[in-house]
């Protein structure tokens, strides 16, 4: 369900169990923090032409309502995909989640296709509104230790990980997610954060923020992480039963 204030909310009611890992999605992804992180948007380009040596993305960051700054442009010659056809050119880049202090902002963009014979032409510009979208998740149970969100752009284009921090957990403290990336899988460390969850008050609500463009279709799932008495992991997936989430920005 949607709350008033936009933010995606989930629950998960006690004892209900949910189906494995969806099909398609990749293991091992990248992993964000909750609210200082950064999305991972990966853009295509296709061969329509042939003779086509390299294809190049540039791109710049700016604010609303300012023309871009091309000074501080970055380029990047995308990658073959070999075997498609026509032949698919891609880049996977990296998207802050705030630019200069602002959680709304513009991503402009364009490519430079250069010909085997040495000539080249260059796209029209593109801009996107990057902006934030609050994902929480209510768990009635109260089993979740850790709850991740599982996404990606584009249908499952790229998919990325992103730690939700449970409301009661101040962030950076001993036991936040904050230190799930350097102390993952250490027993100490996860027995903290799950005593540190059994004193919150039921039902409790797990939220992070993530950035994307805007009217980008976002398809995710959830990781539902339990820990036992021993600190050992043991993990279950939301995924919709199979059919997964989605999510416009």
């Amino acid at each position: 369900m949607t709350t008033e204030t936009g933010a995606v909310v989930h629950q998960i009611e006690p004892g209900r169990q949910k189906a494995s890992l969806p099909e398609g999605v990749a293991h091992e992804v990248p992993s964000t923090r909750p609210f200082e992180g950064f999305s991972y948007l990966k853009k295509e380009w296709l061969d329509q032409e042939d003779n086509i040596e390299s294809v190049t993305l540039s791109l710049v960051f700016g604010h609303l309502n300012r023309p871009p700054d091309w000074k501080s442009m970055q380029s990047f010659t995308m990658m073959p995909e070999w075997g498609s056809a026509p032949l698919k050119r891609s880049w996977v880049l990296r998207i802050p989640t705030h630019f200069e202090g602002a959680e709304r902002y513009l991503f402009h963009y364009f490519f430079q296709i250069r010909y085997a014979d040495g000539s080249d032409k260059v796209s029209d510009n593109f801009t996107q509104l990057i902006m934030p979208r609050e994902i929480e998740y209510i768990d009635h149970s109260g089993a979740c230790t850790h709850v991740r969100l599982h996404w990606s752009l584009n249908n499952w284009a790229y998919p990325q990980d992103t730690e939700l921090e449970a409301d009661g957990i101040e962030w950076n403290s001993e036991f936040s997610v904050s230190h799930a990336p350097y102390r993952h899988g250490d027993p100490l460390y996860e027995r903290g954060r799950a005593a540190r969850i059994s004193g919150l008050q039921t039902p409790r609500v797990f939220r992070a923020t993530i950035w994307g463009p805007h009217r980008e279709v976002i398809n995710y799932c959830f990781s539902l992480v339990a820990v036992d008495q021993s600190g050992n992991l043991h993990q279950k997936w939301d995924n919709n039963d199979g059919e997964n989430f989605k999510l416009t920005i």
